[in-house]
């Protein structure tokens, strides 16, 4: 691999140290093994734990030991106290005597991974030797793409394996991440000829509505407002940032998806690809965890746990999560409710919440009345304001 490896390659070569860590570390414990990506919601120093939002919903506390490693991708986090609110980390631990307890972290604060970025083109030529390629984009300009050991190839037909299999005058879709040196590093790498892809290949993007794995279908809301219904089947390609989405039993409703698929004769459309991502990977200005204070008409506020307070706007764009799926909608939030949410921050500086992820109240954990909360002053109404 020549030039500069990006940090989000760095948080990759992490995770493959952690695999060995991990193996080593299993001689030595006993219980039930479980790993999760997720994002860290609290750290609590006395009693030597953090808590983590998992991508699929859950709310988990680990509990961590003096043989509990830390890893990320520049070194920064390496203790407990190192981690913070809003951290993004892949947690390998088990499950002992009904506790969690972490064995190795892998954690990244946002500004240390990088957003992908996909381009579609056509092969101009390939360079073993280099490990990259040059790809002609539809506006005619090339690109050098490239590649190392941990790219992954992909095609119809299941022959392309590696750049050895890349022939020039093949079409390709590249997932990549730009590196400090402004080149392009492949993630994934998506090839075939152009008389082998379908005539009729549509895209799509959205939000996933509706999954019923037994039927193999699933239902995305588009950008403009129309609900589309998918088939898939063994020959589906499914891709996702953290590689937890490899079949249609790893999708959820809320996700955000890109789908390339084809019109079957009957009407139908039947998914070619799917690219998934849960709503925690949608770009937003801040990120913050807390409890719900305070709920307006378009508005809600969080009290964090350092004390302050923070107040959101919502529209109909503002996606909801929560561990049971009782809350899909601004009306199902409570005061009490834990919520993570992500916020883009507007031209007048005001947050508007694009995703908001709720777990129970501390009333609930703890056995007290949440109502008392209702006592705190209002805030202020925010009016929802485009940007």
């Amino acid at each position: 691999m020549r030039g500069k490896v990006s940090k989000a390659m760095l948080l990759v070569l992490a995770l493959s140290l952690v695999m060995v860590s991990v193996a080593y570390a299993e001689e030595d414990v006993t219980g039930d093994r479980i790993r999760v990506v997720g994002e860290i919601t609290g750290v609590d120093m006395l009693a030597n734990s953090f808590s983590l939002h998992t991508w699929g919903g859950d709310d988990l506390r680990f509990f961590t030991t003096r043989s509990t490693r830390f890893r990320s991708p520049n070194g920064s986090i390496q203790k407990l106290s190192d981690l913070e609110v809003g951290v993004r980390a892949l947690v390998f631990g088990i499950e002992s005597e009904s506790e969690l307890v972490a064995l190795v972290i892998v954690a990244a604060k946002q500004d240390d991974i990088p957003d992908r970025v996909r381009v579609f083109g056509e092969i101009m030529g390939v360079v073993s030797t280099r490990g990259s390629f040059s790809l002609e984009k539809r506006d005619g300009k090339v690109v050098t793409i490239l590649t190392n050991e941990r790219t992954r190839f992909r095609s119809r037909d299941g022959s392309i394996q590696g750049l050895d299999d890349l022939e020039t005058g093949m079409v390709a879709v590249i997932i990549a991440v730009e590196q400090e040196d402004g080149g392009l590093l492949a993630l994934v790498v998506a090839a075939g000829y152009k008389e082998d892809l379908p005539n009729n290949l549509r895209m799509f993007k959205g939000d996933i509505t509706k999954v019923v794995p037994g039927q193999g279908t699933f239902t995305l809301k588009t950008q403009e407002g129309e609900v589309i219904s998918f088939l898939t089947n063994d020959r589906t390609r499914f891709v996702s940032r953290d590689g937890s989405v490899t079949d249609i039993h790893d999708l959820k409703k809320g996700m955000i998806a890109l789908v390339g698929a084809v019109e079957k004769e009957e009407g139908s459309l039947m998914a070619i690809f799917v690219a998934a991502a849960d709503f925690p990977d949608r770009p937003v200005d801040v990120r913050v965890g807390g409890q719900i204070i305070y709920l307006g008409e378009r508005s809600f506020a969080i009290e964090t746990r350092g004390g302050d307070r923070m107040t959101f706007s919502v529209d109909g764009s503002t996606r909801y999560r929560s561990r049971d799926g009782s809350v899909e909608g601004f009306d199902d939030l409570q005061v009490g409710m834990i919520a993570i949410v992500g916020a883009k921050e507007l031209r007048n500086g005001e947050l508007k919440a694009v995703w908001v992820g709720v777990g129970r109240s501390s009333a609930e954990r703890d056995g007290r009345d949440s109502n008392r909360l209702e006592e705190r002053p209002p805030l202020p109404e925010v009016d929802t304001v485009d940007q």
